[in-house]
């Protein structure tokens, strides 16, 4: 599954950034990246792990927060290379890269400040186990947040929802119709949740009961 889901996002590297930055949709998304980082409340001096990393989109509006280090990992050597190029043109000096598995994070437990994920636990094969690993490298005193899509809360964005779950199953092997939510409140210490597109979207950020 893994090799796969591998497979699939070096594929989608050569042309995943236009589709990330894509009019309208783009600009949204921006706001939406930067409003979550700004839920993490980063400090200087701290630890920030972006799981699913990707190209690494929003490893330069981390650093403006001025961590000690930031660490991007992702399951695809190819969005990897191109997260390297974006820290290199951002003179992000602090930038540590790791291929491997978000399922299985490499830390020690207690070891991480910050940790964040955006629109990634709805493609990766067991999102609960990614969320109980963010919370086990997680300080005590640490915040996690994570951007994605869910379960919409509006009638017209409910609509959207039910004709949007069966496509992007089928072409992006997504699955919208997670309830990462729930399961962030069974888990962990709910600190504040934003809601976009009537629901449709939603930043959520948690830390350690």
């Amino acid at each position: 599954m893994r090799e796969k889901v591998e497979k699939r996002y070096d594929k989608f590297s050569y042309f995943y950034d236009f589709l990330d930055t894509f009019p309208v949709l783009g600009s949204a998304e921006k706001r939406w990246r930067k409003h979550a980082i700004d839920m993490l409340d980063i400090k200087e001096g701290q630890r920030v792990v972006d799981i699913a990393s990707g190209s690494g989109l929003i490893l330069p509006w981390i650093a403006e927060n001025g961590p000690e280090e930031i660490i991007g990992i992702d399951i695809s050597k190819k969005m990897l290379k191109i997260a390297e190029k974006r820290g290199k043109k951002h003179g992000i000096s602090a930038l540590t890269l790791i291929r491997g598995d978000v399922e299985k994070l490499p830390f020690k437990s207690g070891s991480i400040d910050r940790v964040i994920s955006t629109f990634s636990l709805t493609t990766i094969p067991d999102y609960q186990r990614a969320i109980d690993e963010m919370l086990r490298v997680l300080k005590d005193d640490g915040i996690a947040v994570i951007l994605d899509t869910g379960k919409p809360e509006k009638l017209w964005a409910k609509i959207g929802h039910a004709l949007l779950v069966p496509v992007a199953k089928l072409f992006g092997r997504t699955h919208f119709d997670r309830d990462i939510v729930g399961y962030v409140r069974k888990r962990a210490k709910v600190i504040y949740i934003s809601k976009f597109y009537g629901g449709m979207v939603y930043s959520i950020a948690f830390r350690k009961r």
